[in-house]
């Protein structure tokens, strides 16, 4: 009898143990929470900027910035950053990941608006490159113009997003069927990271960058400082009074 009370109560604790399984299997997964769009003027939603600003392109001449766009967190920005900044000073802004294309193209608009200064820039980016980004760099002329192109990170082997035709963004450097994007291959050696492999680094998109800049490229003027209002005064002759 109690061999029988053992079995029944087995079996009735296997069957429970299956329904609660099924239970946990079948159950919807809870909906992502979502995040609060970064704001980009606000210091503390960059991963990484440059401690000075670099001097812009009237004072300094022909330069390259490194836009990182990443928000795949298998590696810490600051570590992609530090290899990166072989290339030049590196702006790194947070994004969420759901939210990549939006938060690129806000990144990139706010620092071509407060922090590019006419400098060349080259965007790195472990994802194909937004729709979203491209009339943020064809809103100037000047800005297209001095557009490096795509460094791949990752492994990632699309440069640009469905719908993006190449042509549409990369600069005259690049003739047709060209792109503008390269792959970059990061690693830790002797315990800092940087760029791997042979060649150039940065492969096309840098490498001759500079020079093509130099004879193609114009270069963005100082801008003029604060207006200041005058006031006008009559000129009168001698004698003369109101």
């Amino acid at each position: 009898m109690n061999k029988l009370v053992l079995i029944g109560g087995g079996a009735v604790l296997l069957a429970a143990g299956g329904v609660a399984a099924w239970m946990l299997l079948s159950a919807p997964e809870p909906e992502p929470i979502p995040l609060d769009p970064y704001d980009y003027t606000d210091a503390a939603s960059w991963d990484v900027k440059p401690a000075e600003q670099p001097p812009a392109v009237w004072d300094g001449g022909w330069a390259i910035d490194v836009v990182q766009l990443t928000s795949d967190m298998r590696r810490d920005p600051a570590d992609i950053a530090a290899a990166l900044d072989e290339i030049g000073p590196v702006y790194a802004p947070k994004l969420r990941a759901p939210n990549f294309a939006e938060d690129a193209a806000a990144a990139l608009e706010e620092y071509l608006e407060a922090s590019n200064n006419g400098r060349a820039f080259v965007i790195a980016s472990d994802q194909p490159l937004p729709a979203s980004t491209v009339p943020v760099i064809n809103a100037d002329p000047m800005v297209r113009a001095r557009f490096g192109g795509v460094l791949l990170l990752d492994g990632q082997e699309t440069a640009f997003a469905p719908g993006v035709n190449p042509a549409s963004v990369c600069s005259d450097r690049f003739g047709a069927g060209e792109i503008c994007a390269a792959p970059v291959d990061i690693k830790r050696a002797d315990g800092e990271w940087g760029i791997a492999g042979e060649g150039p680094v940065g492969g096309a998109v840098i490498d001759g960058f500079a020079d093509w800049l130099d004879a193609s490229a114009p270069k963005l003027a100082e801008p003029l400082g604060d207006l200041e209002e005058v006031e006008i005064i009559d000129i009168r002759r001698p004698g003369q009074t109101d």
